[in-house]
């Protein structure tokens, strides 16, 4: 018996793969214009995964090893770069006729600074998932541009600070808690997988409740008041704006509403797991809260 050539295995292994569990292109763009193109084609997007570095500093004691942890610390600016090539081509990537690549290098060169250096600059990021998220932006460094003499082509850097450096996902999610007092929490599994803060949520309570208080862990939030039939308390949390959303109309007393450990009025933390949300309030009978905001990441 003669044996048949030996080929080596094939890693990675491939496995069937459901229609369903297909990954979409990832997609990146500034103000709504693709930085994929062949146009503006961003060569590396390393820059991206950079996360932004925690601000403040524990406490030195004299005399002892070590530090004291300051909890609860704040995260600092992000900084991302964007390595970019510019090609003079026309803005859906096809090559012009002979001789325009010139002339249209340096109107696809002047498109991308109109981009980078507008009032507003958005930069947009669709994941292989299907997540889509965004976050704001502006140059802060010199644009230095790399090219040969007369070349349709160059290269260059794009260095931004992102001033809120949380990317924010482009769907509104929410959970509506109705039960009775109890210090059981409720397990919210609307806002999984995010990997910063929510600290925009918005906190909807509908009446008729009193004293109302939500919590999750050590965070709180509550109203020490009653909220009539018919009327609703929102509570923009990040603002600190209260008012009386889609109910009947009201003027909430802000001086009525508490919370810790502060500044904003309520926190969502990220979490790989259902948040455990405890839901209190007065005067027996069961209420009604919605929670609401978009999730957050500290790189796309």
């Amino acid at each position: 018996m003669t044996n048949g050539p030996v080929y080596p295995p094939v890693y990675p292994p491939f496995y069937p793969v459901a229609p369903g569990d297909l990954p979409v292109a990832e997609f990146l763009a500034v103000n709504g214009v693709s930085l994929g193109s062949y146009c503006f084609m961003t060569s590396d997007v390393s820059g991206l995964l950079t996360v932004p570095a925690k601000r403040g500093d524990d406490v030195v004691v004299p005399g002892r090893h070590g530090a004291i942890r300051t909890p609860r610390k704040r995260y600092d600016v992000g900084e991302i770069v964007l390595p970019m090539w510019i090609v003079g081509c026309a803005p859906d990537g096809s090559i012009p006729s002979h001789g325009r690549m010139e002339r249209d290098f340096f109107k696809r060169r002047d498109e991308l600074l109109q981009l980078f250096h507008a009032e507003q600059v958005t930069l947009t990021f669709t994941r292989a998932d299907d997540v889509t998220l965004s976050v704001e932006a502006e140059v802060v460094d010199v644009m230095d541009f790399t090219r040969r003499w007369a070349e349709p082509i160059a290269q260059v850097s794009v260095a931004l600070r992102l001033t809120d450096p949380f990317w924010v996902e482009n769907e509104d999610r929410s959970a509506i808690i109705t039960s009775a007092t109890t210090t059981t929490p409720h397990q919210v599994s609307a806002f999984i997988g995010g990997t910063a803060p929510i600290t925009d949520a918005v906190i909807r309570f509908i009446g008729p409740v009193s004293n109302p208080r939500l919590a999750i862990g050590e965070r709180w939030v509550a109203y020490n008041g009653v909220i009539g039939s018919g009327r609703e308390l929102v509570l923009e949390c990040r603002h600190w704006h209260a008012h009386s959303g889609a109910g009947a109309s009201w003027e909430p007393n802000r001086l009525q509403i508490y919370r810790e450990p502060g500044p904003e009025w309520f926190v969502l933390p990220p979490s790989p797991d259902p948040l455990p949300v405890v839901f209190t309030h007065t005067g027996g009978g069961v209420a009604s809260v919605e929670i609401a905001g978009r999730r957050r990441f500290l790189s796309p």
